[in-house]
């Protein structure tokens, strides 16, 4: 379960420095909004022009104001978690919450669905996003009620994104490529040097061990 949970803040993490370099690379453009209508319908390329690729526009942003400009109904949300500090104590955040737009099959689908990720300047906690949306084992998929709105208007958003696995741009599929290859390269290298440090710990305590050893026969 540990390795579990490490894993998915890691992919969690990835993702989020992946929408922060797409907004970076424009940032300075200051590209407009553009509504529904300009993309005739299509409602992916609306989501990644609006969301991903204009990403830093809403960077600092409250989640009031990234859905302000929103023309499409959001259908349901889910949540992804961490553990981390919250008033001196360590508890479960909502990291992401996934707003989704559009369902493609009988059920939500990650890799194919249209949604918005969300990522929070300051976590609220889980608790909080409960008592506000009822998630529960049993609704983990809660409806975007009025409720849930007014929880979540006033909290600032780090960093925006539509889904990454469904991205068309050419631009945006070249950045994710090489942000991901040197991502994978630099965690690599700490694997290793991980590694490296395990082994000299290893053969220290071993080499203790051996000492310890000889020194009881000696007694």
């Amino acid at each position: 379960m540990k390795v579990a949970i490490n894993m998915k803040t890691k992919k969690l993490f990835l993702l989020a420095l992946f929408f922060l370099s797409i907004g970076q690379i424009w940032a300075q453009e200051q590209k407009p909004y553009k509504p529904a209508a300009t993309f005739k319908g299509d409602t992916l390329q609306y989501l990644e022009y609006n969301y991903t690729i204009r990403s830093a526009q809403y960077e600092g942003k409250t989640v009031g104001e990234v859905l302000s400009d929103l023309e499409y109904p959001i259908l349901y949300v889910a949540g992804m978690y961490r553990i981390g500090l919250h008033d001196s104590n360590f508890v479960s955040q909502l990291m992401r919450l996934s707003l989704y737009i559009r369902q493609t099959g009988n059920k939500p689908n990650e890799l194919k669905d249209y949604y918005i990720n969300l990522f929070f300047e300051n976590p609220p906690t889980v608790d909080e996003y409960r008592e506000a949306s009822g998630f529960s084992n049993n609704n983990l998929h809660p409806e975007f009620s009025q409720k849930l709105y007014d929880f979540l208007k006033d909290l600032k958003v780090s960093s925006v994104g539509s889904n990454e696995h469904i991205l068309r741009d050419p631009e945006v599929l070249r950045i994710r490529q090489e942000k991901y290859k040197k991502i994978k390269e630099e965690t690599r290298e700490l694997e290793a040097v991980g590694r490296a440090i395990m082994e000299k710990e290893l053969r220290r305590i071993e080499a203790e061990e051996k000492a310890n050893k000889a020194k009881n026969l000696g007694n």
